[in-house]
C-alpha cells in the first residue's frame, strides 16, 4: 500500500484550502477597490419641473394671504385712519334700535326745550293803566324812586328818559340810556295796583308774571320785537331784595327783524315784584341784550335795589 505523503501542518489530504495568502478573500466583490466616491449627475427635466411647481405654488399661497390681510386692514385700521369720520355722523341707510336708546328733550333745559306759554302767548290779563295816579316820590341826586323801591342809575345814563305809564303801575319813576334813535334800554319802578274788578293784587308770582308780560306786548316794544319774537334765556324764580320777599320775571326777546335797528337786535326784558311795606312794589324795564355795557347796568341796578317804605 503506498503511502501518502505528510503535511507540515499535520492535516490530511481532506483539509480546507488556505485563504491567508491569498490577495482576496475568496468569493466576495472588494467593493472598496472597485467603487470609489458616488458623482451625482445633472437633475432630470421632470425634476426641474416638479420644483419649478413647487416653488410657484408656495409663493403663490404667500401672495394670496398677503392680499387677503392687506383687505382686511384696508377695511378696518386704515380706513379709520385715514377717514376720520365725525364721531356722531351716521348714515342714512336703515339701522336697528337694538342697543340704542330713544333720545327724549329734557323740558327744563332752556336751549333745546319750548319756553312756557308765558313768554310766549298774549298777556293773561287787561293790561290795565291806571288814570290819574300820584307821581312819584322825589329821590336823591343819581337816584330812581317808584312806590317803595329805589335804585342807583349806573354811569351813562340820564338821557332824557320820560316817565311814561306802565300797566298795573302807579307812582312810577324811570331813568334810560339811548340805545340808538328813539330806542333806549330803560328800567322803571313803581307801586303795583290791580283793579278790584279784577280781583285785586293776584300775589307774587302772578303779578310778575303780569306786569312782564304787559310790559312785553306794549305797543312800544312791540314795534320791534314784532308779534312772534325768539325768546331765549327765561326764567321765574323766587328772589329777595333788600331782604325783602321778591319774584323775577325775565327773558331775552330777540327782535323778528333784526335790521330794524342797527346796533341792537334783542333786549332781556325783566320784572321783579317785592313785597314792600306799604304794598308791593315793582321794577319792569328792557335793555339791549347784545350790548354789555346796558346788561351789566341792568345787572347793577337790580343789585342796589332797596325798599324806602
Amino acid at each position: 500500500m503506498t503511502q501518502e505523503p505528510h503535511r507540515e501542518d499535520g492535516a490530511d489530504g481532506d483539509a480546507l484550502p488556505d485563504f491567508a495568502s491569498s490577495p482576496t478573500r475568496a468569493g466576495l466583490p472588494d467593493l472598496a477597490a472597485d467603487h470609489g466616491p458616488a458623482t451625482l449627475g445633472e437633475p432630470s427635466e421632470s425634476a426641474r419641473r416638479r420644483t419649478r411647481a413647487t416653488m410657484i405654488a408656495v409663493i403663490s399661497g404667500a401672495v394670496v394671504i398677503l392680499a387677503v390681510l392687506a383687505l382686511v386692514l384696508s377695511q378696518t385700521v386704515f380706513r379709520s385712519v385715514l377717514e376720520d369720520p365725525d364721531p356722531t355722523a351716521q348714515g342714512t341707510s336703515t339701522r336697528s334700535a337694538e342697543g340704542r336708546s330713544e333720545y327724549v328733550p329734557d323740558p327744563e333745559d332752556p336751549d333745546i326745550a319750548p319756553p312756557p306759554p308765558i313768554f310766549t302767548q298774549a298777556p293773561t290779563t287787561e293790561c290795565t293803566v291806571a288814570q290819574n295816579t300820584r307821581p312819584a316820590q322825589p329821590s336823591a341826586a343819581g337816584k330812581v324812586r317808584g312806590g317803595g323801591l329805589e335804585y342807583t342809575s349806573p354811569e351813562g345814563w340820564g338821557d332824557g328818559w320820560a316817565v311814561h305809564s306802565l300797566p298795573y303801575l302807579t307812582e312810577v319813576g324811570a331813568d334810560g340810556r339811548r340805545v340808538e334813535g328813539n330806542w333806549f334800554s330803560v328800567v322803571n319802578l313803581g307801586r303795583v295796583t290791580f283793579p278790584e274788578d279784577e280781583g285785586g293784587y293776584p300775589g307774587l308770582e302772578a303779578a310778575a308774571v303780569a306786569i312782564f308780560q304787559c310790559y312785553a306786548t306794549t305797543a312800544g316794544v312791540v314795534s320791534h320785537f314784532g308779534e312772534h319774537p325768539e325768546v331765549t334765556d327765561y326764567r321765574s324764580e323766587v328772589m329777595t331784595v333788600d331782604g325783602t320777599a321778591a319774584w323775577i320775571v325775565q327773558a331775552t326777546y330777540h327782535f323778528e327783524d333784526p335790521e330794524v335797528l342797527k346796533t341792537s337786535s334783542a333786549s332781556v326784558v325783566t320784572a321783579i315784584v317785592v313785597e314792600t311795606p306799604e304794598g308791593p312794589s315793582a321794577l319792569a324795564g328792557d335793555v339791549a341784550a347784545d350790548q354789555p355795557e346796558h346788561v351789566q347796568n341792568l345787572e347793577d341796578i337790580i343789585a342796589s335795589l332797596d325798599v324806602v317804605e
